[in-house]
């Protein structure tokens, strides 16, 4: 079992290592993250009607916002340390952030330059904060549905019935698929992060959610030993393109209960996965 400090900030940056905030410098504290959805309203103009039309909604970029304490000794302390914060956090990567509070919920975003300032009447300690672009906008469980275990669902503290959710099924005619997120997972419209494995022996089948009214449909004949993965409306069969062979459907999930429905392969084998997306 890993213990997680709650006032800590763990930062990973592209393929390195995870390091945590009190790994940095000494004397630093994590404050806390402050971060809020960003909805960007679009209209048009009609030249013969007052105002404007809408036209969409959709999520913007958001900016998380990382609060410090650093404390030191004389001023040379300070300056060690403000070049060991910059040496983390003035990165032109991809920084990966989840806190102590929520360490199951992670953040894909850049940094945005800042400045650290000791005031004068500030002799041993100042506060600074680090701005991160998020432009997805979204916040993300760590890990995916089909690498999560029971704990992982109640470190999540989803709202569960009594049994865990299941994202592999076999030999089901209906099953039920629970999206955690606050929004619908749309991977063609939205390039949402969902796929679906699937096998089967035999020929034609069809996958319909019926909660969202989307299906996808394979129209040729699969062996046992075959692997089909659908990402949006591009299939793979055994790691090769095949969308030809489909219907040119898709999957979307909503939040919460999607209830499927599969014809035409009693016999198959499906699993889902994808990260649950949260609202800031």
């Amino acid at each position: 079992m890993v213990v997680i400090a709650v006032n800590i900030l763990y930062i990973k940056i592209d393929d390195q290592k995870e390091v945590a905030s009190t790994d940095i410098t000494d004397h630093l504290t994590f404050l806390g993250l402050t971060e809020s959805p960003s909805i960007v309203n679009n209209y048009r103009d009609d030249s013969q009607q007052d105002g404007q039309i809408w036209s969409y909604s959709r999520y913007g970029q958001t900016t998380i916002t990382a609060k410090f304490l650093l404390q030191f000794f004389d001023r040379k302390d300070f300056k060690m340390a403000k070049h060991e914060i910059y040496r983390v956090f003035a990165q032109k990567g991809i920084f990966r952030l989840r806190t102590g509070v929520e360490p199951d919920i992670v953040r894909y975003c850049r940094a945005s330059s800042f400045e650290i300032k000791s005031e004068p009447e500030e002799v041993n300690y100042c506060t600074f904060e680090v701005p991160f672009e998020n432009p997805s906008g979204m916040r993300f469980s760590k890990l995916h549905t089909d690498e999560m275990k029971d704990e992982d669902f109640l470190d999540l503290n989803m709202n569960m019935d009594e049994e865990t959710p299941s994202y592999h099924f076999k030999g089901q005619n209906k099953f039920s698929i629970f999206n955690d997120s606050d929004i619908t997972i749309d991977p063609v419209e939205q390039r949402h992060d969902l796929k679906i494995t699937i096998k089967h022996n035999g020929g034609k089948f069809t996958v319909k959610n019926t909660t969202t009214n989307t299906s996808w449909t394979y129209n040729q004949n699969l062996s046992g030993n075959d692997t089909l993965l659908l990402k949006g409306r591009r299939t793979f069969k055994n790691n090769n393109p095949d969308s030809a062979n489909t219907d040119y459907g898709y999957i979307t999930l909503a939040p919460g209960k999607n209830d499927f429905e599969v014809t035409g392969a009693d016999d198959l084998e499906i699993t889902f996965s994808f990260p649950f997306m949260y609202l800031g």
